[in-house]
């Protein structure tokens, strides 16, 4: 007998303009199975998304939800034929308290009497490790962003669908919460309601899914039994090419390196002391469990929290750091993890957040030559393969992957001596963290320096020349880049003061074996 699907969609296209989103993609997801959906930003997988819950009208093509034919552009229709969807960006009315954003958002046949529906909230909340001493009372706004997203699949589920879609669920979670809510999902398939999951995280996906559809450029490449596939092959069919040209090569150089950085006994609030020298054309490594000093080093080297004792020298000059304009004026750029509060300015176009370090570049006589200032931008967009109809597009519309570009593009302008990178390739997708590798590797190969934090060890082993690991606040070890593998740098994690041996991994997974320890990409 033929396993029940909940949703279907047969030869579905889609064009916005001159853009073919979509060009005859079949998909369905059967009940009790976790479905996974991945590609590129750009692939797709929203707009398909979007077809299915009956935001989006599709050109060609049918949906069908257990069973039913679901009209075009109907998204009540969808919710009533069993269909919830979990948003990237939540919807929540952040000036309401919690209990009523669940009570809006459940359907009135479901909904309780309007007097009762705190202690419904509370009920409906439990099974998610969220705050009940907050609950459910709480304005939504209060919430962390980890708390939110954890909400958003709560009140989807409140709704008891055949179908759910989660949308990038655990981009703002840690490991805890994705294991509470990959608990929670695991429960839902059981209960025969299936689950679509759309995530960057490759091992995630591996870990959850039944089955994974790739989408690459709008059109399908496969549907494939999760357990017999490997990432190398999931990167493969997502970007379109060989997974070993993950990581770009080290360009060879005949020139000495040079002392670029150098920290001696540096103290701030959360680390310390730590000394270590960066070298020109070298990138070096922060790991570590969180919470560990690794990104109050940063912050301190960007010169956006003083230091509290040590010292420390750029290209030969000593520095205070009681300032970010001191740190950038000596050489020294951040590329910050919150691209959306802390790097770029969302309602700006891509123009402006590229050359708005670098004005002085493109002006003479305090006058800015706007001719030259969009040449020069438009060689970065063509040279990191920025997807953005123009130069004036705010950044607020780009894919995740894009805006993380337009940062990185600031590291071309201003030519700095050093890089601090903090998870440079959080949030983005499997090609644009190739494109994002390769920009970065450029420039350290110009003679730049790069000390990079990332939770990531395969990243850490495929990106760095060396790597030190922190742990309380100090550097504790540092792996030599003839030793540098996934399995070395989540094993000298682990191992660090006060851990043991067969602790969990910090990434909230468990501790890889050999044979899967390299050659892999997430």
């Amino acid at each position: 007998m033929k396993e029940e699907l909940v949703l279907e969609l047969s030869g579905v296209s889609r064009q916005f303009g001159a853009v073919r989103a979509l060009t005859n993609v079949s998909f369905e997801c059967r009940a009790g199975e976790i479905h996974a959906l991945v590609g590129e930003n750009g692939s797709g997988k929203s707009t398909l998304l979007g077809i299915a819950s009956g935001f989006v009208d599709p050109d060609l093509g049918t949906v069908r939800i257990g069973g039913h034919k679901l009209r075009t552009d109907s998204p009540a229709l969808a919710r009533k034929l069993g269909l919830a969807m979990a948003y990237q960006e939540t919807s929540l009315v952040l000036a309401e308290p919690v209990k009523n954003n669940l009570f809006l958002a459940t359907p009135p046949e479901m909904r309780p009497p309007y007097w009762r529906r705190k202690k419904w909230a509370r009920r409906q909340l439990a099974e998610f490790d969220l705050d009940l001493e907050l609950f459910p009372d709480a304005p939504a706004g209060f919430l962390t962003f980890a708390d939110r997203q954890l909400f958003e699949v709560a009140k989807a589920l409140a709704t008891n669908p055949k179908v759910l879609l989660l949308d990038e669920p655990t981009t703002a979670l840690g490991p805890d919460e994705v294991e509470a809510l990959h608990r929670t999902i695991k429960q839902c398939a059981t209960q025969g309601i299936g689950v679509v999951y759309v995530s960057h995280r490759l091992p995630e996906v591996l870990e959850i899914a039944d089955r994974i559809t790739v989408l690459r450029d709008g059109e399908y490449q496969g549907t494939f039994d999760a357990h017999k596939t490997s990432e190398e092959q999931l990167v493969e069919l997502i970007v379109g090419r060989p997974f070993d040209s993950a990581f770009p090569h080290r360009a060879a150089t005949t020139t000495e390196p040079e002392d670029v950085l150098v920290v001696e006994g540096l103290q701030g609030e959360a680390f310390g002391p730590v000394s270590f020298t960066l070298l020109s054309g070298e990138v070096v490594g922060l790991a570590g469990a969180e919470g560990n000093g690794q990104a109050a080093l940063l912050d301190t080297l960007a010169g956006r929290t003083p230091p509290k004792a040590g010292r420390v020298e750029c290209v030969g000059k000593d520095l205070a750091l009681i300032s970010t304009h001191e740190a950038v004026a000596a050489g020294i750029q951040l590329l910050p993890g919150d691209r959306k509060h802390q790097a770029l300015m969302g309602v700006l176009g891509v123009r402006v957040n590229a050359t708005i370090q670098s004005l002085n570049k493109f002006s003479v006589s305090g006058i800015l030559r706007r001719r030259s200032e969009r040449k020069g931008v438009r060689s970065l967009v063509e040279q990191l393969e920025i997807r953005t109809p123009s130069l004036e597009q705010p950044v607020e519309f780009l894919s995740g992957g894009n805006a993380q570009k337009v940062s990185v593009s600031r590291t071309f302008l201003r030519e700095p001596a050093v890089i601090l990178a903090f998870e440079p390739t959080q949030g983005v997708d499997v090609g644009s963290r190739f494109d994002i590798y390769k920009a970065l590797r450029t420039r350290i190969d110009e003679g730049a320096a790069m000390l990079v934090k990332s939770s990531d060890p395969i990243e850490l082993a495929g990106l760095c020349d060396r790597v030190l690991v922190m742990s309380r606040g100090q550097i504790v070890e540092e792996i030599p880049g003839e030793e540098l593998t996934e399995l070395r740098i989540v094993e000298s994690i682990v191992r660090g003061p006060g851990m043991s041996k067969a602790a969990r991994s910090p990434l909230g997974v468990a501790m890889p074996t050999a044979s899967s320890a390299e050659g892999t990409e997430s």
